[in-house]
Formats: C-alpha cells, sequence, structure tokens
C-alpha cells in the first residue's frame, strides 16, 4: 500500500515515503523533503499517511513516523570572491 498508493502521492508533492519497520507492536515509516519538512508536511502526516497505514493496520498498532534530515553538501570549489 505504500509503494502503490502514498508514494506516488507524497513524491508528487516533492517528498518521499518509505516503509522501515513492521513489528508486532508498531509500524515505523520515514519521510523526507516536503513530506518531511514542508509547510505541510504534518497535514500529510496526520490526514494522508495516517490514516492510510491505520485503515489497513487498525487501531492496535502504533504508528511511528521518523523524518529524514538532509545531508549538508560541500561545495568542492570555493567562489571566487572567497579566494586571498
Amino acid at each position: 500500500m505504500i509503494e502503490e498508493v502514498l508514494r506516488p502521492l507524497v513524491r508528487a508533492d516533492g517528498g518521499d515515503v518509505e516503509l522501515v519497520a513492521l513489528e508486532e507492536e508498531q509500524v515505523v515509516v520515514r519521510t523526507e523533503g516536503e513530506a518531511a519538512f514542508g509547510a505541510g508536511s504534518h497535514y500529510v502526516r496526520v490526514s494522508v499517511i495516517e490514516p492510510a497505514i491505520r485503515a489497513i493496520v487498525g487501531p492496535e498498532l502504533d504508528i511511528v513516523v521518523e523524518k529524514t534530515v538532509p545531508k549538508a553538501t560541500r561545495r568542492s570549489d570555493p567562489s571566487p570572491a572567497a579566494k586571498p
């Protein structure tokens, strides 16, 4: 369900979602991009991701949504203004 339904929806909005773990008492998913840190990320989590997963797993399991922090990129060549 995540691959077929949620992921295409979230990717269309500039984010991504993936299943990290399905354990006895919880489901763990990871969001990134706009789904993790965008202005509507809270709405995406509570109104799209969690209800869709809840419809499949039921009310017994906890749903944990992790956020992927983007890695910083380094500039390989300093700008001309920074050179002595």
